[in-house]
């Protein structure tokens, strides 16, 4: 399994007047995850493009636990259960300072090739750099 941490805190912008974080904006949350799960991979989302893939959603799923609050520091647990082919699959927990679960979530994005527009396979380069993190008979 592929699984990485970011913590991020929550700005006053994301919050509505009573201080909560508004519900849309955990697809952002989603989105730190993944780009930094990336990132820790050595593949920042504009290499993945430079490389000629794109990756648009497809699905988003959210599940309200407890709110999060205005200036609280939240750790987005990202991670990948399944190699992917022609999608890949994320999975979110996001918890609070405590450690409270607040948020589970996943998002499904497809393979593009960048010049056609066209779904692809996943790339080989990234299937070289995930498949350590995978049990692959």
């Amino acid at each position: 399994m592929l699984k990485h941490t970011t913590k991020i805190r929550v700005r006053y912008g994301e919050t509505d007047q009573m201080g909560i974080v508004n519900n849309a904006v955990y697809s952002r949350y989603f989105e730190v995850g993944r780009t930094e799960l990336f990132r820790h991979l050595g593949l920042p989302y504009s290499k993945i493009e430079q490389e000629g893939t794109l990756l648009p959603l497809s699905e988003l799923h959210i599940k309200y636990h407890h709110p999060a609050v205005y200036d609280e520091e939240l750790t987005i647990e990202t991670y990948v259960e399944e190699f992917p082919a022609a999608r890949i699959r994320f999975k979110y927990n996001i918890h609070n300072e405590t450690g409270k679960l607040l948020v589970t979530g996943e998002t499904v994005l497809a393979f593009l090739n960048s010049k056609t527009r066209r779904p692809t396979r996943i790339p080989q380069y990234l299937v070289d750099i995930i498949k350590p993190y995978f049990d692959l008979q």
